[in-house]
């Protein structure tokens, strides 16, 4: 048995971080920042806003065969081109729920052998255990960072006094979600401040925001620090959140 200090571990190593907005507010745009060479899953085929980055190579996952292909995949990423890289990011997970449910759809028949078009119950089920494996196995690799995009959601959530609140949260099916943010060392939401228009990811838990931040003290970084200054200064105000689910304020969006 090998035993580990923890006065020994370096708290930023091999970070696993997730951050989700609405469509077209940045999230993508944000990897440009990873410090050191990445690679980027490309899932929902916004890469095209990395143009030009010198720093970052693409590879395409075949959507139409989303679980043979990402088990493909990533077996050659693991066996041939892991230690090549700095930093490994999947764009997005919400996409690759519904393209993985979506061929499940297309596979499903009736009893009678009549095409159905919809997921079956046991497809949920399996897709509850698949997407933290996958996280698992792409986690479990030494010296490389992983970062999970995602799209925004929310829902309601009521507070021991009975209050109710609308919630942001990854688009992520919600009985998986919470096995996934496990996985994660950092959660982040990018919102865009109605005043400056700026754009900043919140990583402080609120009733209106799922986040969590395990690699410092911030609560609020900008996409150029939240990778190249973990371990910074936690005093930063939090940008004002959006009143509504998709709204980035009057900024407008961005590539991403």
């Amino acid at each position: 048995m090998e035993i580990q200090h923890a006065s020994d571990l370096k708290r930023a190593q091999d970070f696993s971080a997730l951050i989700y907005a609405q469509p077209g507010t940045g999230k993508t745009s944000t990897l440009r920042f990873l410090p050191g060479k990445t690679l980027v899953i490309d899932i929902d085929r916004t890469t095209n806003v990395l143009a030009g980055a010198p720093n970052i190579d693409i590879v395409k996952l075949d959507t139409k065969r989303p679980l043979e292909g990402a088990r493909q995949l990533l077996a050659e990423i693991a066996k041939s081109y892991r230690g090549a890289y700095d930093n490994i990011a999947v764009d997005n997970l919400s996409e690759f729920e519904h393209a993985w449910l979506g061929e499940k759809a297309n596979a499903s028949k009736t009893k009678q052998g009549a095409d159905m078009g919809v997921p079956q119950m046991n497809d949920y089920n399996q897709y509850g255990f698949y997407l933290p494996d996958m996280i698992r196995y792409i986690n479990s690799w030494p010296d490389i960072n992983k970062v999970y995009t995602a799209w925004e959601t929310t829902r309601q959530i009521e507070s021991p006094s009975g209050q109710t609140f609308n919630q942001f949260m990854p688009d992520i099916r919600e009985k998986v979600l919470t096995n996934v943010m496990g996985l994660m060392n950092l959660v982040g939401r990018m919102v865009v401040s109605s005043k400056t228009g700026q754009r900043g990811f919140i990583l402080h838990p609120s009733n209106a925001v799922y986040a969590k931040n395990q690699l410092d003290e911030r609560k609020f970084a900008l996409p150029q620090d939240l990778f190249t200054k973990i371990g910074g200064d936690g005093d930063v105000p939090t940008a004002p959140v959006p009143g509504k689910a998709g709204e980035p304020g009057p900024g407008g969006p961005s590539k991403g």
